[in-house]
C-alpha cells in the first residue's frame, strides 16, 4: 500500500486577534494559493433568511473604499492570477491563485474586505436579481435539483442542512440590504476566520506580511459559538417518489444517516475511527467497477448502467452514506431497492473480506498522494476541515486510523448505520411507466 508521510507538512498558529493561520509549503512552482475561510455558511442561517451566506459572498466583490468593485478582479488578472469564492453549509471562502510576487497585494486586498465592505443600495438590488436568476437557471431549471431540495428538506427536517445553500426563492426576493450587512457585520471577523496558504510560504518569511495585514485586524467580541442543531432519531425509513415530465434519465438515490467526524447521528458522541470505516465501506460497496454494487446490479443482474456509493466525513453536523443507481433503459425503478437491499443484506450477514479492505485502503491512500500535487485541493481540504470544527492537530488522524482499520470495524459501522430506520430513498421518474408498481407521494 502506498504510504505518504504520516503528517501533512505545515505550519499552524493563531494570531492574537484570533485568526487561525495554516501555511502549506510547496516550493515546486513560484505560485501561491491564498485563501480566507470564514466559519459561517448556510448552516448558520435562520428560516426566512436562507441564502444570506451565499448572497454575502456575491456582495464581497462589490469592494471597499481602497479596492472598489471591479478593481479587485482587474488587479488579480494583471498579476496573471485567478480569484473566486464559494459558499457551503459550513463555510464561506475566498481565494486567489497568483505568482508569489503578487502575494503582498492579495493579502492587502483580502484583509481589507474583512471589515470594510461598502455596499450601495442599487448594488444590493442588482446583485439580489443576479442571485435570483442564478437560482432559476440552476436549481429551478433542473428537475433533479428541484426534487432533491424537497427530499433534503424532509431528510433534514430540523437542521439547516435541509435548506438549499443558494436559499429558497421567496427568501432571496425578500431580504434587504440591511439583512446582508447585518450578516456581514455579525460573522465577518478575524476571530471567525482561517487563513490558508499553499506555496513557497514559510512562517519566518511571511510573518512580516501577516503582521502588516491580517494581524492588524481587530478581534470582535460579538462572535459566538456556532449553534449545532440536532436531527432527532427516526424509527422508520422515508421514501419519496415523484414524476416530472422534464426528467430524461430516471433517478434512484438512497441516503443513510451517518456520523461526520464532528457530530454523531442525532447528536451522539463521535466514535473515533467510524468515519474512516465508513469511507472504506463506501469504496467497497460502490467505489469502482469491481465494487459489490456494480458486480451485482450491472454485471450479474443487468439492472443498472452505473452504481456508486459515497460518504463525506468532513461536515459540522451529521452526514450521510449515499448510494446511487442509474437503471438500465426499460428497467422499472421498483426493482432497484430490493436489489440494493440484497447486496447490503449479504454484506451485513457475511461481512467484508480482508482483500476488499486492503484494496480500499490502497485506493484511498493513492488518491491522497495524487491530491497533494494540486495546491487548490490541498487548500480546500484544510479549509473544509477547519471550518467544520477540526484543527491541524487532528487533520491527519485519519491516516493512522486507516492504517489500523480492521475488517471487524468496517463490518461494525455497516451494521450500525445501514439500517432501514436511517434510510431515505429518493426516486424520480419522467413518466409513470418507469416506476412500475411504485406510487408517487411527493
Amino acid at each position: 500500500m502506498p504510504q505518504p508521510s504520516a503528517t501533512t507538512p505545515h505550519e499552524a498558529f493563531t494570531l492574537p486577534n484570533g485568526l487561525q493561520v495554516v501555511l502549506l509549503p510547496d516550493t515546486r512552482v513560484p505560485v501561491v494559493t491564498h485563501s480566507l475561510w470564514y466559519h459561517v455558511g448556510a448552516l448558520d442561517e435562520q428560516p426566512g433568511k436562507t441564502g444570506l451566506a451565499h448572497m454575502t459572498e456575491h456582495l464581497m466583490f462589490k469592494g471597499t473604499k481602497r479596492f472598489p468593485g471591479g478593481i479587485m478582479e482587474k488587479l488579480v488578472q494583471r498579476r496573471g492570477g485567478i480569484m473566486n469564492a464559494f459558499t457551503s453549509y459550513d463555510f464561506t471562502a475566498y481565494f486567489q491563485k497568483v505568482p508569489l510576487t503578487a502575494l503582498p497585494e492579495m493579502m492587502d486586498l483580502e484583509s481589507d474586505r474583512v471589515n470594510n465592505l461598502i455596499l450601495a443600495d442599487n448594488e444590493f438590488a442588482s446583485e439580489r436579481k443576479v442571485v435570483a436568476e442564478e437560482r432559476k437557471l440552476t436549481t429551478e431549471a433542473d428537475p433533479s435539483d428541484r426534487f432533491f431540495e424537497q427530499v433534503l428538506r424532509k431528510h433534514y427536517s430540523k437542521t439547516p442542512y435541509g435548506h438549499p445553500i443558494i436559499g429558497w426563492a421567496e427568501d432571496i426576493n425578500g431580504y434587504t440590504k440591511a439583512d446582508a450587512m447585518t450578516w456581514y457585520k455579525t460573522h465577518y471577523a478575524a476571530n471567525n476566520a482561517a487563513l490558508v496558504m499553499v506555496g513557497d510560504v514559510q512562517k519566518a518569511a511571511i510573518m512580516p506580511l501577516i503582521e502588516k495585514t491580517y494581524a492588524a485586524l481587530p478581534r470582535e467580541a460579538h462572535i459566538a459559538a456556532r449553534s449545532r442543531a440536532v436531527e432527532p432519531i427516526r424509527t422508520a425509513p422515508l421514501d419519496f417518489v415523484k414524476i416530472d415530465a422534464q426528467v430524461q434519465v430516471p433517478v434512484w438515490h438512497t441516503l443513510y444517516r451517518a456520523p461526520s467526524s464532528f457530530t454523531g447521528v442525532a447528536g451522539a458522541v463521535v466514535v473515533p475511527g467510524e468515519s474512516v470505516a465508513l469511507w472504506v465501506l463506501a469504496e467497497i460497496l460502490g467505489g469502482s467497477d469491481t465494487a459489490r454494487l456494480h458486480r451485482a446490479l450491472v454485471l450479474k443482474q443487468e439492472l443498472a448502467d452505473d452504481t456508486s456509493s459515497s460518504y463525506d466525513a468532513v461536515r459540522a453536523l451529521e452526514s450521510t452514506f449515499d448510494i446511487s443507481v442509474q437503471p438500465k433503459d426499460g428497467v422499472t425503478l421498483e426493482k432497484i431497492l430490493p436489489a440494493v437491499q440484497a447486496v447490503i443484506a449479504e454484506l451485513l450477514k457475511n461481512g467484508v473480506t480482508e482483500a476488499e479492505l486492503q484494496k480500499a485502503k490502497t485506493t484511498i491512500m493513492a488518491d491522497e498522494i495524487y491530491a497533494r500535487d494540486d495546491s487548490f485541493t490541498a487548500m480546500y481540504r484544510v479549509g473544509m476541515w477547519l471550518t467544520a470544527g477540526g484543527t491541524m492537530a487532528t487533520f491527519d488522524d485519519w491516516r493512522r486510523e486507516l492504517a489500523n482499520l480492521t475488517v471487524a470495524q468496517v463490518n461494525a459501522v455497516a451494521r450500525k448505520y445501514l439500517t432501514e430506520a436511517g434510510r431515505t430513498t429518493a426516486i424520480l421518474a419522467g413518466e409513470k411507466g418507469q416506476l412500475g408498481t411504485l406510487k408517487t407521494n411527493l
